[in-house]
């Protein structure tokens, strides 16, 4: 039998729906990009560790057993992921499922989200041992090198085996450089293959790159802006991969792989254009064939970048993305009035979108425009301006057969956002409130069809959650003409 000091799960999003779910995108086969640079880490160290994808496994063979795989090998720890809140339902039942057949084991978890609700889910489950908080690398190290003296691990929240007290490490460890990772050894990953093509193919996302951790900007549904990092993670600035070292990470990528293509997983504003520039004059260099999936986060998007990007990558199959929000300027400034000093994402003209459009177009790079429905103080008005302008824009597109797209999905306000921490000032009302309620409604969620029967977890001061839901199902036709027209 094979020894491991530690083997990695990626849950499936829940297993109520999990064979209704397992060819389309709510299989949710893509993993945190950590747990690649996690296994090479600990391998660097001296300690074994491999990834076993569930949800991936089950696509491969609807007979698959966990617990048959795991009684095959010897290990010490076993570690679930939980990043995504929607994966919540389901990395529960694995850990579990595995504390009632191998009851020695270390149960850990490990992620943003998990980390955000960490005291709550160490009281309330006694199947999970320890919860690594915030970054976990070098906690991780320590961890496998202490179990039996688990008060020098850094991060890490646990139960004490003799008295059943909760014992909080608090975060200590922050990572300040991340060139010491290497986040493209997919070996580490049973089935390495198919889960390179099957998320290309079910989540219709190219390779992820990891590029930094943290954001200087407060978007206030976001999870992972400024303010939530220093809430959740204890992170209080962005740290950044060298670009020697992302372009390294996808020269490995691409010699295993038959995707040819990089999403990447920071975006493009003022301050990260040269290091974007910079990525891009090792990639030519390099003489590496792809395409690329990048977001504009804060405008402008300037001529000289566009023609960078242009003789860089593969255009046909890369797409350039703007969250315009909403598509009425009015209503953006109303936005910017009241959070623009918390939160400046909506501070642009129309003009301003209409230049970044006319330079994707100057060079044909596919553009997508993404749009919301149900942002705070957001009126039924605002919405029908922004139905009407999607259909302006569809029509435009299809006489004069623009490269330029939209795509809209319900807002799911992720947990430690600004708007869930302060939702009576964002005047939204939200139905899930701690970490019991996020697993009871990801049980319940089918997602057979998303986005078209994702429905949202709260209400606005304007807008009911029945009349969102309705606009998100209502925008589905549009979206799919667009990006099949564009």
């Amino acid at each position: 039998m094979k020894n491991f000091d530690m083997i990695f799960v990626h849950p499936p999003r829940n297993f109520e729906y999990l064979l209704s779910n397992i060819k389309v995108r709510s299989a949710y086969v893509m993993m945190p990009m950590g747990l690649f640079g996690m296994c090479d880490l600990l391998g660097r160290e001296g300690l074994s560790a491999k990834i076993i994808n569930y949800p991936l496994e089950k696509i491969l063979d609807l007979k698959f057993s966990l617990i048959k795989h795991l009684k095959k090998v010897n290990f010490k720890v076993l570690g679930v992921d939980l990043h995504w809140v929607l994966h919540s339902a389901g990395a529960l039942d694995i850990l579990k499922l595995v504390k009632k057949y191998f009851p020695n084991c270390f149960t850990v978890m490990g992620g943003y989200s998990v980390t955000y609700f960490a005291n709550e889910i160490i009281s309330d489950y006694e199947f999970i041992d320890g919860i690594i908080q915030g970054d976990a690398e070098k906690p991780l190290v320590e961890l496998l090198r202490n179990l039996d003296s688990l008060d020098n691990v850094p991060n890490l929240i646990y139960r004490n085996k003799e008295n059943g007290k909760i014992v909080d490490n608090k975060i200590s460890y922050i990572a300040q450089e991340l060139d010491f990772m290497n986040f493209a050894k997919v070996k580490y990953l049973d089935h390495w293959k198919e889960y390179i093509n099957y998320n290309y193919e079910i989540m219709h996302f190219p390779w992820p790159v990891e590029m930094a951790r943290g954001c200087i900007y407060n978007c206030v549904n976001c999870g992972g802006c400024s303010h939530s990092c220093k809430v959740i993670s204890n992170r209080h600035e962005v740290v950044f991969r060298s670009p020697e070292r992302v372009v390294d990470d996808l020269k490995q990528f691409l010699e295993l792989s038959d995707v040819k293509g990089v999403f990447y997983g920071h975006g493009l504003y003022p301050k990260t254009e040269d290091y974007f520039l910079e990525i891009h004059k090792l990639i030519r260099e390099e003489k590496l064939d792809i395409h690329a999936d990048l977001e504009v986060w804060r405008l402008p998007f300037n001529k000289k970048f566009a023609q960078d990007f242009a003789k860089t990558y593969i255009l046909d199959k890369s797409l350039v993305w703007f969250s315009i929000r909403s598509f009425s300027e009015s209503y953006r400034k109303k936005y910017h009035k009241y959070f623009g000093n918390f939160d400046n994402a909506f501070n642009f003209s129309n003009k301003d979108v209409e230049k970044m459009i006319d330079n994707t177009k100057a060079y044909n790079i596919p553009f997508r425009l993404f749009w919301d429905v149900g942002n705070p103080y957001e009126t039924g008005l605002d919405l029908l301006f922004n139905v009407l302008t999607a259909l302006k824009i569809l029509v435009k597109n299809i006489s004069k057969r623009n490269k330029v797209s939209m795509w809209s999905e319900p807002i799911n306000i992720s947990p430690g956002c600004p708007v869930e921490l302060y939702s009576e000032n964002f005047g939204v009302h939200m139905f899930v409130k701690n970490f019991k309620e996020y697993v009871e409604l990801n049980r319940k969620s089918k997602m057979l069809l998303p986005p078209m029967d994702v429905t949202v977890n709260y209400r606005t001061n304007y807008l009911t959650r029945a009349g969102i839901n309705l606009m998100n199902k209502a925008m589905t036709l549009i979206n799919l003409v667009s990006v099949i027209m564009g």
